[in-house]
């Protein structure tokens, strides 16, 4: 029997009887735009791996838009299908994907003319609350940046957000999130009560995440990296915090280090080379642009450690992703990240330049915390996996339905 099945005692007394119930979810992609939305999409990827392996709800119907039914034909086996929402059409780009999005709110029952109707529940994974149904929903929201950090959205973005985020939330039967900060930020924020807010923590690929060093060296070959250096993944976003990151490392008694940076540069790269220059730091810094994910866990296990001085993050998989790897890691504490690392990373103030560079020294320097941290890493990112994370879902799942 599947984790979808759920036993439902009908009647009372002696006269009780036993009926088995088999939930049918329905979870919409339809504004996913796979490679391009970060944890988003990991979680999709994540629960869908579990769902598929039938460790889920008994049926699954992904309603797919035409980028879905390229990239994830993989994931139709078991009990779960991908179902071709030829009604909803996504676009190919930013502007195209916030047209269809649109179409989508002002013409509800054209988007849905093609989708089933016989759901129990539907998920939307990436909040977007596209198509309007009739069944009970379930809607993940990760954070609510723009009510916690509204200086760095602009007020169009503001009020997309608003219909996307928080009034997907409160037409929800329930809200999924991935850590209590977000829980506490939605319910303050949002208006979303918090009986109606369920934490589930993302989980990782401990298949491919760990500290094994299979190939590394062939593996990282073609990037052509220092001999010693910290890393630290992330878009080049404002509340990533590169500036202060740039001038605490120039201020870091770690000669021979290079810091080594990855993600998506935006139209940002010139900036972030000219303030690298401004603080002295020159050919020490180098910006991979995106590493592929393969790669990935090898850059975590030959750096000399992960610093992380993010002002904002409703969850933040790298730091778990880089301790499962054995990598000691270096922590903002700022949102969901001291409670997402714990004991397990140095935590420090990203506001405080000061306190990043001793971070940085010390995850360098200090073998006995090295040491410990790496430990500690390794036993913490342990407790975070998917089957956990499906699991979870099912539950909500079923309470969304009515109990049933």
């Amino acid at each position: 029997m599947n984790a979808g099945v759920t036993t439902v005692i009908v009647g009372s007394g002696t006269a009780a009887q036993t009926s088995v119930l088999r939930l049918h979810v329905g979870l919409s992609l339809l504004t996913l735009f796979p490679g391009r939305v970060g944890g988003s999409e990991t979680n999709v990827r994540g629960l869908l791996e579990r769902y598929s392996a039938e460790d889920g709800p008994d049926r699954v119907t992904v309603l797919a838009n035409r980028h879905v039914m390229a990239h994830y034909g993989r994931f139709a086996r078991g009990p779960v299908r991908l179902h071709h929402v030829r009604s909803y059409r996504p676009g190919d780009g930013n502007a195209t994907r916030f047209a269809a999005m649109q179409f989508g709110r002002l013409a509800p029952r054209l988007v849905a003319r093609d989708v089933p109707s016989d759901f129990d529940v539907v998920h939307f994974p990436v909040t977007v609350p596209i198509p309007r149904v009739s069944a009970p929903s379930v809607v993940t929201l990760f954070d609510v940046q723009h009510h916690d950090m509204p200086q760095l959205f602009g007020r169009t973005e503001k009020r997309l957000r608003g219909w996307a985020y928080d009034d997907a939330a409160r037409g929800a039967r329930l809200v999924v999130t991935s850590s209590a900060f977000s829980a506490r930020s939605i319910a303050r924020h949002v208006g979303v009560r918090e009986e109606r807010i369920e934490v589930i923590p993302l989980g990782i690929d401990h298949a491919r995440f760990g500290p094994a060093e299979d190939d590394d060296e062939r593996v990282l070959a073609p990037l052509g990296l220092p001999p010693a250096y910290v890393v630290y993944p992330a878009n080049l976003w404002p509340h990533k915090n590169h500036e202060r990151l740039l001038e605490a490392f120039a201020r870091a008694d770690v000669d021979g280090v290079s810091l080594v940076l990855t993600g998506s540069v935006y139209a940002g790269l010139p900036s972030l080379e000219s303030a690298a220059q401004k603080v002295g730091l020159g050919d020490r810094v180098m910006h991979l642009g995106y590493v592929e994910p393969e790669q990935m866990p090898a850059l975590y296990r030959q750096a000399s450690g992960m610093v992380f001085p993010s002002l904002f993050e409703g969850f933040g998989s790298p730091p778990l992703e880089a301790m499962a790897c054995g990598c000691p890691v270096a922590s903002s504490g700022a949102a969901s990240l001291a409670e997402l690392c714990a004991e397990a990373a140095l935590i420090f103030d990203p506001a405080d330049t000061a306190e990043i560079s001793r971070a940085i020294e010390r995850i360098v320097s200090d073998e006995q915390l090295r040491v410990r941290l790496r430990e500690a890493g390794l036993a913490r990112a342990a407790t975070y996996t998917w089957s956990a994370a499906a699991e979870a879902h099912v539950r909500v799942y079923e309470r969304a339905a009515g109990g049933k």
